[in-house]
């Protein structure tokens, strides 16, 4: 429970007091505010119950020098008692309560009391009112329904002498709450007066008590979530003429609901006359239909045991299930079944009727569903929406932030110590054979691992970059600092400067495979002509073997090194995702008539018997695409005049090394004009420890690949952006997103009046596109936009999963799904299958991570504007409306 506070005088009385012992009680009470906490409320109940103890439930603002116990100096009340002075019985009463959901805390027999039916009992709310105006409301509220009680009671400085005999009290300490009495109040109406008569009362009641009648012309009582312009109310405003809100101010919370109190704002109150509220104002439908009802046991666990019977529900919980269940149609007929088919309350058939009411003051009332975490106790182990309906139910393009979820930011200083400490670390280690630290982008993960390399000069440093811009950025860096390194040349860095016949034939053998003979090619053409470039690229290859400091290279020289000359380093750091960046992307393919014209040209056994199996197998699945498993084996075709004589540009040496294969059907959709046998060249990490410092690491996906046994994973702490990161999410903006609706993005870049532009390659905008942002920084401390979700073919999803030997459903499909990711839950399209699921997610979420990055949003006070539904970290949710170019 949380404290509440009362004016108490802990002096024992025998009798009531007169009016000398009463004056100097109330001078006491601005010195004795007694505060009221789980460990003494049974003392304090006894002391007033049954030792005499006086006590004001107010307390009040003042000294002991300046005492006015008044209502211009009420300060707050959190305790409402009403005293009955014999024409109710404390029985009757007390089920009364019961009957209205109107919990008594504790119940007495006054000093006074003579009669057996002279008690006084109290209530508590579950937060203080600050409010005299409220306080005042909520006493009328209670004694409409216990109309029995002394007027006087409506004093909110009223003195209650103790008593002499402790009649009832709950030890669970139950609240109450000014909703739960608004909504009883009416119910009560509603018995007493018949569903004809209830809102003549309502007026009445609203008029003395200035409060305002919402649309369905019942009091503009309401919970709030968050306090918007909307409320009409501000949160430190105590006098507000419009609203009065209620909310905890104070100590250990025991709700963070809060209330707001509607008033009118004239001497008249503010509801239509009695003749405009019989037009009722109604939706043709709800927002649900009834067909919804069978999703919310298939998503919710609390609605699953209340459908069943296999638990039943307290009062809370069904109120929760209730204010979700009226938003659809036919809810609550459903409820009220469930209520009797579970035989909720055999003994007391009255609170049926009872939820038929409260069902039609929710409705009638427009009540909003309520927030899980008020009233389910899965709300920490579930990943829910906001409340039931959003959670079973979301609406296509939705998204909403889980409640459990909270993103923590360090200062900068921490999280370039935790990377250190992370780096250092895992330079360190002995054990795992992979050391992965994913740190986020701009926080500077290159100078930490300079700074280790310059700290460690006799040490020898492999470092391997995704691209030679990297690289060489690298190797710069490095060379100022004065460490000792070197970069590896590039065939591809100069080709503009090599004759077009020879670098045409170069990039052939490496399409081919044929990686060892490039450099006798090369060889061999010097001899017969001179070519500079070639040269140079030549002396600078044979400078690598006698260089005895650090290498800094690609992932694709990396990959292609053996372990002999591996294992001549200290240290390999892999930079950026070499998974993502450089073994994904090494895919081969071929065409089922290049495979078969293959057949007809092949000479080597193995290779026909491997073509034939693959071929035979194909012809045994099904019609559409499907996975295909292999042997493997070492082709070396280096200088085999059988794949000299092959003119297709093939890999077959990777062909007849790969194990897994993927065969796709020929569609618009994958954009193949024949039909494809797709596979993943065979990648080998020899033997050794490799460091790898990313942004986008996926911890399920180096485990998947690797083995769980040989990843150790650090993400380190995170340091909030200085830029901001706008993301518009109410359409997908994929490919096919984007081809619906032509013209899209140039109508962004002239909203924005920004063209710097990041999206997918096919649309030839601006100097980036999805695929290749890695290490780009011409657009550092920009404004830019980022239009698009980067799918990739269904296949590769699955061909990538096929080729780590993953158990995963290949039946899986692409479809629009309940999913959460980064604290948010959203629909999207994608794997009910949790390994293509991940891939997929990882895959998206990493090229999207790599396009924001590249304005530098962590230490640059720009904005990027992303167009995604896929929600990213730090991400400020939007939605963009084209009809009127408004962003909400």
């Amino acid at each position: 429970m949380t404290e509440f506070k009362v004016s108490l005088d802990n002096t024992r009385q025998n009798k009531e007091p007169d009016s000398a012992a009463l004056k100097r009680i109330k001078e006491l009470f601005l010195e004795r505010v007694y505060r009221v906490n789980k460990d003494n409320v049974k003392s304090f109940v006894k002391m007033v119950g049954e030792n005499g103890c006086s006590f004001c439930p107010s307390t009040f603002n003042g000294s002991f020098y300046d005492v006015s116990i008044t209502e211009e100096n009420f300060k707050q009340k959190q305790l409402f008692v009403l005293n009955f002075n014999g024409d109710i019985s404390f029985e009757k009463a007390k089920e009364r309560a019961e009957r209205y959901d109107l919990p008594i805390l504790f119940a007495y027999k006054p000093l006074s009391s003579e009669d057996s039916n002279n008690f006084r009992i109290s209530f508590l709310n579950d937060v203080p009112i600050l409010d005299k105006r409220a306080a005042k409301i909520y006493t009328n509220l209670l004694m409409t329904v216990f109309h029995e009680a002394d007027k006087s009671d409506r004093d909110i400085t009223k003195v209650y002498s103790g008593g002499k005999e402790l009649l009832y009290f709950d030890t669970d300490i139950p609240t109450l709450d000014v909703d739960t009495l608004n909504r009883n109040f009416t119910i009560y109406l509603i018995d007493e007066n018949g569903m004809k008569n209830y809102k003549r009362e309502l007026y009445k009641f609203s008029e003395r008590n200035r409060v305002a009648l919402n649309k369905s012309k019942t009091l503009d009582i309401s919970v709030v979530d968050k306090i918007t312009e909307e409320s009409k109310v501000k949160l430190f405003e105590d006098n507000s003429p419009l609203a009065i809100l209620l909310f905890n101010t104070d100590g250990e919370k025991s709700s963070n609901q809060k209330y707001i109190i509607n008033l009118s704002n004239s001497n008249t109150s503010s509801q239509s006359s009695h003749e405009d509220s019989k037009t009722k104002e109604s939706k043709v439908h709800k927002d649900f239909r009834s067909t919804d009802l069978k999703k919310l046991g298939r998503n919710c666990q609390l609605f699953r045991e209340f459908e069943s019977g296999s638990r039943r529900l307290d009062q809370r919980e069904l109120f929760g299930v209730a204010t979700n269940i009226i938003q659809i149609e036919k809810g609550i007929k459903r409820f009220n079944d469930i209520l009797t088919a579970n035989t909720y309350y055999s003994d007391r058939g009255w609170k049926y009727d009872k939820w038929n009411k409260e069902l039609f003051v929710l409705t009638s009332n427009d009540r909003k569903p309520s927030d899980c975490n008020s009233f389910c106790p899965y709300k920490s182990e579930c990943q829910h929406g906001g409340n039931i309906l959003s959670t079973s139910i979301p609406k296509r393009g939705s998204m909403e932030k889980l409640d459990n979820y909270e993103e923590v930011f360090y200062s900068e200083d921490e999280v370039v110590k935790d990377l250190k400490s992370a780096l250092d670390k895992a330079y360190h280690s002995s054990g795992k054979m992979i050391e992965v630290i994913k740190a986020q982008t701009a926080i500077g993960k290159t100078t930490a691992y300079l700074n280790l390399m310059e700290s460690c000069p006799s040490v020898r440093f492999l470092i391997a970059a995704p691209t030679n811009i990297l690289k060489n950025q690298i190797y710069n860096d490095a060379v100022k600092r004065s460490i000792s390194a070197i970069n590896t040349p590039s065939l591809e860095e100069i080709k503009d400067e090599i004759p077009k016949k020879v670098w045409n034939h170069i990039s052939f053998l490496y399409k081919t495979g044929k990686h060892r003979s490039v450099h006798s090619y090369i060889e061999t053409t010097l001899k017969k002509k001179d070519i500079p470039p070639l040269r140079e690229y030549l002396k600078k290859r044979e400078q690598l073997i006698d260089f005895d400091g650090s290498l800094i290279t690609t992932h694709r020289y990396l990959l292609n090194m053996n372990e002999q000359r591996l294992n001549e380093f200290d240290a390999i750091i892999i930079d950026e995702d070499i998974i993502l960046k450089s073994v994904i992307p090494n895919q081969g393919k071929i065409t089922l008539s290049n495979l078969n014209e293959l057949l007809e040209s092949a000479t080597d056994s193995r290779l026909v018997r491997k073509i034939k199996e693959l071929l035979e197998l194909n012809e045994r699945k099904s019609e559409t695409d499907s996975s295909i498993e292999l042997d493997g084996f070492e082709f070396e075709n280096e200088d085999d005049e059988e794949s000299d004589a092959i003119s297709m540009p093939f890999d077959i040496a990777s062909f007849c090394a790969a194990k897994h294969f993927y065969f796709v059907k020929a569609s618009m959709k994958n954009n193949l004009k024949e039909d494809t046998f797709f596979f993943m060249k065979p990648v080998t990490f020899k033997g050794t420890k490799y460091i790898i410092v990313s942004a986008t690491a996926n911890e399920k996906v180096y485990e998947y690949y690797f083995g769980r046994e040989n990843v150790s994973f650090h993400e380190c702490k995170q340091v909030k952006n200085k830029g901001g990161l706008n993301q518009y999410y109410n359409k997908s903006y994929s490919r096919s997103c984007i081809d619906e609706n032509p013209g899209i993005i140039d109508h962004l870049m002239k909203r924005f009046r920004i063209d710097r532009v990041i999206t997918h390659k096919k649309y030839e905008e601006g100097l980036l596109h999805f695929g290749n942002t890695e290490g780009s920084n011409q657009y550092e401390g920009m404004d830019m936009l980022v239009i698009g979700t980067p799918y990739h073919a269904e296949f590769l999803y699955k061909l990538f999963a096929l080729s780590m030997g993953l158990d995963f459903n290949e039946d899986s499909k692409m479809e629009s799904r309940v999913v959460t990711n980064n604290g948010y839950r959203f629909t999207f399209t994608t794997y009910d299958d949790e390994v293509l699921k991940d891939i997929h997610f990882w895959m998206i979420e990493s090229e999207l991570e790599q396009a924001v990055g590249r304005a530098r949003l962590l230490r640059h006070d720009c904005t990027v504007y992303l167009f995604s539904n896929f929600p990213l970290r730090q991400a400020n949710l939007k939605k963009f409306e084209y009809d009127n170019e408004s962003d909400k």
